[in-house]
């Protein structure tokens, strides 16, 4: 390698797809790593579990309420409390909609917290 990085084996997880599990065993054996499964998460999203499902978009929703939480909306007026939701609040579901399709009724959770915010 050109820049010195090696992939670290031991941090890193095999998964699967429709591979039997006695090739999955061997390989994780010849890489010297773990294996992996279904769904896990990467940078915060959670690849290969059912969009559909409310558990699946649950993070996003307590990251909202966490940041509104944290901003609180005593000494912001109402301007700002746009310009926060139009900003950041707004970023946060678009990120989780990069990877995956949002059912009716997550967006309508949603839209409501954002309303409950002004």
């Amino acid at each position: 390698m050109a820049s010195g990085l090696k992939v670290n084996f031991h941090k890193s997880s095999l998964i699967g797809v429709n591979v039997q599990r006695d090739f999955m065993k061997a390989a994780c054996n010849f890489l010297h790593c773990g294996e992996g499964s279904l769904p896990f998460k990467y940078l915060g999203l959670p690849v290969g579990a059912n969009s559909r499902k409310m558990s699946t978009w649950e993070p996003m929703s307590e990251q909202l309420k966490k940041r509104l939480n944290s901003w609180g909306n005593k000494y912001v007026s109402l301007a700002g409390r746009i310009v926060l939701l139009n900003s950041i609040l707004n970023a946060i579901p678009i990120f989780y909609l990069s990877f995956m399709k949002i059912p009716v009724k997550v967006l309508k959770m949603v839209t409501r917290i954002q309303r409950e915010f002004l």
